[in-house]
Order: structure tokens, then sequence, then C-alpha cells
């Protein structure tokens, strides 16, 4: 069995944003390991080695996409704090805006990749009852 790599995460990650252009690899990484912690934070250690760029156990599916939507969530914050500074930017030869629609249709999205998220992580914790 063959320990789960970063590699491995990032193309899950990759198959979810709509993304025109390429994004830096110490963005994406800085998101893996965000998501990592908060992942961790709120179910349980996964065991990462930075060295090896894999984990010490080989991760299920459903933990690699958890981790991966977290991410997106990421990007998509990013994307919406990019909307909202392209609003209104008005210069003597040029004028950007953002759009409400392009903010809204982005702020949607957030919302229910984040939904999503916590409906995995819920999914995934631990129950005790007594």
């Amino acid at each position: 069995m063959v320990n789960t790599t970063y590699a491995e995460i990032l193309s899950s990650f990759h198959s979810l944003p709509q993304s025109k252009y390429a994004l830096p690899d110490g963005l994406e990484k800085q998101w893996f390991f965000d998501a990592l912690g908060e992942y961790e934070l709120e179910l349980d250690e996964l065991a990462y080695d930075e060295i090896s760029d894999q984990f010490l156990i080989k991760l299920k599916q459903y933990q690699v996409k958890t981790i991966a939507l977290i991410m997106y969530t990421y990007y998509l914050t990013r994307e919406l704090s990019r909307a909202e500074k392209l609003s209104g930017i008005n210069g003597k030869d040029i004028s950007i805006t953002g759009g409400d629609e392009s903010k809204r249709i982005t702020k949607a999205d957030l919302e229910l990749q984040m939904s999503k998220a916590k409906h995995l992580i819920d999914k995934q914790m631990k129950r005790c009852y007594g």
C-alpha cells in the first residue's frame, strides 16, 4: 500500500476550481497546510511528512476530498476578495468594476463549498452517545 502524497491532494484540488490562470505553487502549498491544519483540528491527526511530501499512511478517498475541498474554500475566499477589490476602480482612462453579480456568485459558491466541507467533516466525526 503506497502512502498518500501531496500531489494526490493537489490533483483533487485542481479538479475543483475553474481558474483561467495558473495558481502559484507556494499559495497552493499554504492552502494545503491550512486545510490540513483545519482537518486535524476538527477530526484527527494525519501525520504528514513535509520532507517527503507525503502522509505516513494511505488516506481514504473521502479524507483526500475533504482536504481538497477545504483548500477550494481558501481559493474562493481569495477570489471573493479579488472581486471586491476590483469593484469601483475608476481612473482617468480606465474604469473597472467587479460588478455586484460576480461578487454575489463567488460568495454564493464560497458558502456552498464551505457547507459541503462542513458536511464532510460532520460525517467523519466520531459521535459519543451516553
